[in-house]
């Protein structure tokens, strides 16, 4: 177990340096999912019972959480401080799937072949379905009325997929980021050049984060 401590606090210290930037979840996000399988099974080992249960197969919940991506990921895009607020949420997440790892060891049998499988799916399912439902309600859910803010284009980016197709974004400098990213249609991005003065209509959620609703030439 004190191997298990060991690795999970080097893996936090790797992951502190990693989520500094956007351009490295490609470490950040393994390294988490590493860290939050590796706390379940520590707690799992340590609170587990010998009482017969029946086995049962729940890798289908990391399908959960990844297909919730489907639906706010243009969400996070026009989040200012989204990366920001993915991973507090992220991190909070981290109880969710501890919690319900616990739960479901009451009921049913960890120890077999499928015990990695189980735990992982649990985590993937968290790690996902949580941010997301997170942006959602910042988004949906606000005391507060619209307001209108002036700032001037960093630069625009036309960028490629795989497939052929293009997304267009322009960046901004926003407290949490010199150059915040945000989406905008090709007709919008064909109409504007570097350093244009654009107006962003706010609304801040009930999360405290600015979600961009409208994006206008001034």
């Amino acid at each position: 177990m004190y191997k298990t401590i060991i690795f999970i606090i080097i893996s936090g210290f790797i992951l502190f340096f990693s989520i500094q930037d956007y351009g490295y979840m490609f470490l950040s996000i393994p390294i988490f999912l590493t860290i939050s399988y590796n706390l379940s099974d520590f707690f799992l080992r340590v609170s587990n019972n010998n009482n017969i249960k029946k086995n049962k197969n729940i890798e289908f919940l990391a399908f959960v959480g990844v297909i919730s991506v489907l639906f706010t990921l243009r969400d996070f895009e026009q989040t200012i401080g989204g990366y920001i607020l993915f991973w507090e949420l992220a991190f909070f997440s981290l109880t969710f799937s501890l919690i319900c790892t616990l739960i479901l060891n009451k009921y049913f049998n960890f120890n077999n072949k499928k015990r990695f499988y189980n735990i992982l799916s649990i985590c993937i399912c968290f790690f996902f379905l949580i941010p997301n439902l997170g942006v959602f309600i910042n988004k949906y859910f606000s005391n507060e009325k619209e307001n209108k803010q002036i700032i001037p284009i960093n630069y625009k980016k036309e960028i490629g997929h795989s497939r052929g197709s293009s997304s267009y974004a322009i960046f901004i400098k926003t407290e949490f980021d010199p150059d915040e990213r945000l989406d905008v249609k090709e007709e919008f991005y064909n109409s504007i050049t570097n350093n244009q003065i654009i107006v962003l209509t706010l609304k801040k959620g009930i999360l405290r984060y600015n979600y961009v609703s409208k994006i206008e030439k001034k």
